[in-house]
């Protein structure tokens, strides 16, 4: 033991010195400022990023502070806190938030350069929005959210004082409550109807402000804190202005929290309330702001898809890649389409081996099929979540796509790899137990061809399980998955922590299984059925599967209409968000629904038919 030669001091990277500065620096500030700035907020000093940035060239990622920071927020900076104080009382069964520390002990090692032979690794990885079962879902404005042009001048020149349907309903009100959408129930619905609206009016008028301003939301924060700062969203071309720093007065300045960037304490804040709008409004100046309206840009459909808002359009074409061969430009191209379909792949088989190994052994628990497929589905998530979304399911794509915004352009390709990879996974598993199946069908008493087919594809499995039995079993299946996911996208009810989302919904997907597939063998999926269906059907297994017609009212028309529904009660009863038809105004999604049925007719040349039948 004396002769062994001394070990070598441990490398400490330059992520792990600056953290060491910062825990230092915070244990020497004053316990009022600390206070001040500790709380559920997380704040990433600009000082101290470009510290960490020009410190020896090296990139330092801070992915969890600058996502946090790009909210307005302020972070802990004391080393240990109370569940109180992370929860700020509201103590919830999901658990308290996790500390900066804790995410920042999550965070790799980066090489010097990596970024710069690797671009792509530096840009956030919310830059662009993902649809994922991986993590809460992207917040995005939707065509039915926004007033077209038309009504934007129609506003302007017939502008209503605040609330003016309210004052109509004899309601006193305070347009500044309106506006924070603090509008109190009534047992009249039509007064609770002239709030909304008025509240409606006037946030859409500061939303139009902001367009003509040019002061529209920035783009994401980089990955790193290193120096490239990308260019930000403005519609109007105007370049924004430069953020200036404000002078503070009222108290002397500490240099201590001038180097840590604390904000001023709460008590030095102003008490003053807001200003009542006044009751009748300036005559608008109805020749500018049509003018100003007019210079907005008309974005056409070549340049962007009718579900992409013209906001978001710069976020697209800033979006950085990496491309080091031919077959990476292809893949870009491609790459949710790819992952979605490795995603499916890897679920699928190892869900048709669990269940060819518990039936051909004839003698194992049923419940294994149920962990098998559980585990798989979190696995298929975990692999392709961050890229594609991990939706393993054409009825989850068609419900994000409809209450939450998921890009209809992008529905063909994915069914199209949802089905390919569960035709594949088919296949696979089929090859893989050739020889059991054979001995298994030869040897086995009592065995048929239409064991080995549950095993692959879902059914009636009992002969009294009626054609309504199986439909609703589908139906109300997927209609708690559907609820369920909502639920874990919504980073306004209790998102589980990074990286646990996969976990929870391979437990759900165990938990509806062992309670579903009974009667019919749990689809949930059409996907998942139809795939390994007409895998079957190229193995020769062809008269069996499409004689009953539950091939079709299960696992397709139970599982969409089950999604739909589930999603509808979900945003009905719970989610807030403007995203969803339900809690925009029905006559916007009318709107939105007629200029996508005129922009199809244009496409397939009917528009141009109806207009020249009258004329022969």
């Amino acid at each position: 033991m004396a002769d062994r030669e001394p070990t070598r001091p441990r490398a400490r990277s330059e992520a792990t010195r600056v953290r060491d500065e910062d825990a230092t620096l915070a244990r020497n500030t004053s316990t009022r400022s600390a206070r001040a700035a500790a709380g559920a907020y997380e704040y990433s000093s600009p000082t101290r990023q470009a510290v960490a940035a020009d410190s020896e060239g090296l990139q330092r990622r801070s992915t969890g502070l600058s996502r946090r920071s790009h909210s307005g927020g302020i972070p802990s900076l004391t080393g240990r806190t109370s569940l109180a104080e992370r929860t700020q009382g509201n103590f919830t069964l999901a658990g308290p938030e996790g500390t900066a520390q804790l995410r920042l002990a999550q965070e790799p090692f980066v090489h010097p350069g990596y970024a710069e032979l690797n671009p792509s690794y530096e840009q956030a990885a919310n830059a662009r929005p993902v649809w994922s079962l991986a993590k809460p879902l992207p917040r995005v404005v939707r065509p039915g959210m926004v007033p077209t042009k038309e009504e934007l001048l129609q506003s302007r020149a017939n502008a209503q004082i605040p609330a003016e349907q309210s004052q109509k309903m004899g309601l006193d009100v305070d347009p500044n409550e309106l506006e924070e959408g603090r509008i109190e129930k009534s047992a009249d619905p039509r007064k609770m109807a002239a709030q909304v609206q008025d509240a409606r009016v006037q946030r859409e008028n500061n939303f139009l402000n902001k367009i003509l301003t040019g002061d529209v939301t920035p783009a994401r924060l980089s990955r790193t804190s290193s120096g490239r700062v990308r260019r930000r969203s403005t519609v109007g071309g105007a370049a924004p202005p430069e953020l200036t720093t404000v002078q503070e007065s009222g108290r002397p300045s500490d240099p201590t929290e001038e180097r840590i960037g604390l904000p001023p304490p709460l008590e030095h804040l102003s008490d003053e309330p807001l200003q009542p709008v006044p009751e009748e409004p300036s005559e608008p100046d109805t020749a500018v702001l049509g003018d100003r309206l007019d210079a907005f840009p008309e974005f056409p459909d070549a340049t962007y898809p009718e579900d992409l808002h013209p906001l978001v359009q710069d976020l697209v074409e800033d979006e950085i890649h990496n491309n080091h061969t031919t077959w990476s430009v292809i893949r870009t191209h491609h790459r949710e389409a790819l992952a979605e379909s490795l995603g499916v792949y890897v679920q699928l088989t190892i869900g048709f081996c669990a269940d060819l190994s518990v039936t051909l052994a004839n003698s194992g628990n049923p419940n294994t099929t149920g962990w098998a497929w559980g585990l798989a589905t979190m696995m298929g998530i975990y692999i392709s979540g961050g890229v594609s979304g991990a939706h393993l399911n054409p009825a989850v794509t068609c419900m994000l796509w409809f209450f939450r915004g998921f890009p209809k352009r992008k529905m063909p390709e994915y069914f199209a790899a949802q089905f390919l990879g569960a035709f594949i996974a088919g296949l696979t598993a089929y090859g893989l137990y050739y020889d059991s199946i054979q001995q298994y069908l030869n040897f086995t008493a009592n065995a048929s061809k239409t064991d080995v087919i549950n095993c692959f594809v879902t059914s009636q499995r009992n002969a009294w399980i009626t054609p309504a039995t199986a439909f609703f079993n589908e139906f109300v299946g997927t209609l708690l998955l559907a609820v369920t996911i909502l639920a874990l996208g919504d980073d306004q009810n209790a998102p589980p922590g990074a990286g646990m989302n996969a976990l929870i919904v391979g437990l759900v997907i165990y938990c509806l299984i062992i309670t579903f597939a009974y009667q019919t063998g749990a689809a949930f999926n059409p996907s998942r059925d139809f795939g390994p269906r007409l895998a079957l059907l190229a193995l020769g297994y062809g008269g069996e599967l499409f004689r009953n017609p539950y091939w079709f009212y299960g696992p397709w028309a139970g599982t969409v209409s089950g999604a739909f529904v589930g999603g509808f009660l979900y945003d009905f009863l719970i989610f807030t968000g403007g995203e969803s038809p339900v809690n925009y105004p029905l006559e916007r999604t009318r709107r939105a629904m007629r200029k996508s049925r005129m922009k199809w007719r244009r496409r397939l040349h009917l528009a141009k038919k109806e207009v020249e039948k009258p004329l022969a």
